[in-house]
């Protein structure tokens, strides 16, 4: 699953595209040294926390632009560059502008429950206004005419009231299950969007401290290209890991363990 720490590890990488070698990086802001807006960095950031599950192992377009400029950041500035992404990361998702904006997607784009059948009561006042109509055609008719248009509306109405019993469970039942199936939308989203983002927050932590908790910083990697773009793993049990658990090895040790280590501070406020 993709997090803050998974964006951060990415946006460290990526900081190399303009940051001069031994620069201190927390002292001079971290953003502009990305060649990011406060807007563009909000907008990667929200974009990864409302991330479909599905899309986790997919290199987004942030994690490409960090791999190309990653071997050019000092490894020395690495772990600064990711404590200062996560002090920055942290602090915007703690801010109004955050929480403004997470209510209006989850606002926007919360489950529309499905619009119910015709009720049977519906169905009965329908019933009841053909009636009235066929009586009002009676009137006019001659007596004998009348007679029979009103039995055959009474043998009618029998029929219909004998169907109404067999149909009644099952219109029923349709109702029950729609509500049933609104009803598990609303909780599947809200436990992917739960009303306090600070839980979002913290399933995310985890499933990164999780998923770099073994990551293998001697794992053998090959160039397929002159370019960082074709690194790859050599083991097939590497390339099978998660995409979280490839970015912390081709980071490197110190700014995985700086990464950790702020997730792990971070996730102690944010956990229930």
């Amino acid at each position: 699953m993709r997090s803050p720490a998974r964006w951060c590890l990415g946006l460290v990488a990526a900081a190399a595209l303009a940051l001069a070698a031994g620069s201190p990086i927390i002292a001079q802001g971290v953003l502009p040294q990305l060649g990011l807006t406060e807007a563009a960095a909000r907008n990667f950031l929200f974009q990864e926390l409302k991330a479909e599950p599905a899309a986790a192992n997919r290199r987004g377009a942030i994690f490409v632009a960090g791999h190309r400029a990653f071997f050019k950041l000092p490894p020395a500035a690495r772990g600064p560059a990711a404590t200062a992404l996560f002090a920055w990361a942290k602090a915007y998702v703690s801010s109004p502008a955050f929480k403004t904006a997470y209510a209006q997607y989850r606002k926007d784009a919360g489950p529309v429950p499905e619009r119910p059948g015709p009720s049977a009561e519906a169905e009965a006042a329908e019933l009841k206004n053909n009636q009235e109509m066929v009586r009002q055609i009676a009137e006019k008719l001659p007596p004998a005419e009348r007679e029979k248009l009103l039995a055959q509306m009474k043998e009618q109405e029998a029929q219909v009231a004998e169907m109404r019993a067999r149909t009644q469970k099952v219109v029923e039942a349709a109702e029950a299950e729609r509500k049933a199936q609104d009803q598990a939308r609303a909780n599947e989203f809200e436990v992917r969007f739960p009303a306090d983002p600070n839980r979002l927050v913290a399933r995310r932590l985890r499933a990164f401290l999780d998923e770099t908790a073994d990551a293998d910083f001697t794992a053998r990697i090959i160039r397929l290209t002159d370019g960082s773009d074709g690194m790859e793993f050599i083991a097939p049990a590497h390339r099978a890991k998660p995409v979280t658990w490839q970015l912390s090895v081709l980071a490197g040790s110190e700014a995985t363990k700086a990464a950790r280590a702020a997730a792990e501070a971070w996730l102690k406020e944010v956990a229930p």
